[in-house]
């Protein structure tokens, strides 16, 4: 039977596993950044759209325009002949800032990292291994960091999480809307793929998931509405929320709780965050149960 490692051991270990998982971390970060659209493309698409709107013809799928960051130079613009140019300049801003927004999220992300490296680096290197004060004191500190697991002493199993909140549109779909990050990811990221998603522009929210795969109108609008009550635009008036299939979704290895990207088009809906509706569907899931 093998001993049990020492508290000096102990730490030595965690150190170790500590500083090459932020390692890791870094390389997942850095491998992200380079997966980010250039964000600024986007804003001048939107921009030009806006400026020729009037030169433009309605329902085009496609339109050349003037780069007016590159002089002699023409932008080719992708449309969606079902909206109009106006609509598809505003879907070309939301998307810029969602794509601004998970950038500065991955830099954020990275220079955290990078600090808890050079910690973590010049802890590994200044601890002395003699000094038992000192090996308990950065026990402690590996315990309260998670890199350091510290046995369990009865057999209880951990609580399972709350199911996110549950709502049966006036068609009978149901919509569950995340309560928290971790449950947003669990959420989405266990979705069916031809489910469909929605999350409000711009702004933090639950993950709200669509259980269809070919929603009404009616449900769509119920569904971006709760995920508008369910953020922080639930004192606005009107907030537009985005839509799109689960399938377009990934999470980029190392970013945090909540954090999920896309890829393709989405379609936005601006609605209400109705409150009022939000109870009566809620209540109708308790009724149907």
């Amino acid at each position: 039977m093998e001993s049990e490692p020492t508290i000096t051991e102990q730490v030595i270990e965690a150190m170790q596993f500590q500083i090459h998982h932020t390692k890791k971390q870094i390389e997942s970060l850095n491998k992200a950044l380079k997966h980010v659209s250039d964000a600024s493309e986007l804003q001048t698409k939107g921009i030009l759209l806006k400026t020729y709107v009037k030169k433009i013809k309605p329902k085009s799928s496609s339109v050349t325009l003037p780069d007016y960051h590159n002089a002699g130079q023409s932008l080719t613009i992708r449309l969606d002949p079902t909206k109009s140019i106006m609509k598809n300049a505003d879907n070309y801003f939301h998307r810029y800032h969602r794509e601004k927004h998970g950038l500065e999220t991955i830099q954020t992300n990275l220079v955290k990292a990078k600090e808890a490296l050079q910690a973590q680096l010049e802890r590994q290197q200044n601890i002395d291994l003699q000094n038992l004060e000192m090996v308990q004191k950065i026990r402690q500190q590996l315990i309260d960091e998670g890199a350091l697991k510290t046995k369990v002493l009865h057999s209880s199993k951990a609580p399972e999480p709350a199911h996110p909140r549950r709502f049966y549109t006036t068609d009978n779909v149901l919509v569950e809307v995340g309560k928290n990050s971790v449950q947003n990811d669990h959420l989405t990221l266990t979705a069916k793929k031809d489910y469909y998603w929605m999350h409000v522009s711009d702004l933090a929210g639950s993950h709200v998931v669509i259980h269809s795969v070919d929603p009404s109108e009616q449900t769509l609008l119920e569904a971006a509405s709760l995920a508008a009550y369910y953020s922080k635009g639930r004192g606005l008036k009107s907030v537009p929320v985005d839509v799109l299939k689960v399938r377009q979704l990934h999470k980029p290895k190392g970013a945090k709780a909540g954090l999920v990207m896309f890829t393709g088009k989405s379609d936005t809906l601006t609605v209400y965050p109705d409150g009022e509706m939000a109870k009566r569907l809620a209540e109708k899931n308790k009724s149907d149960s």
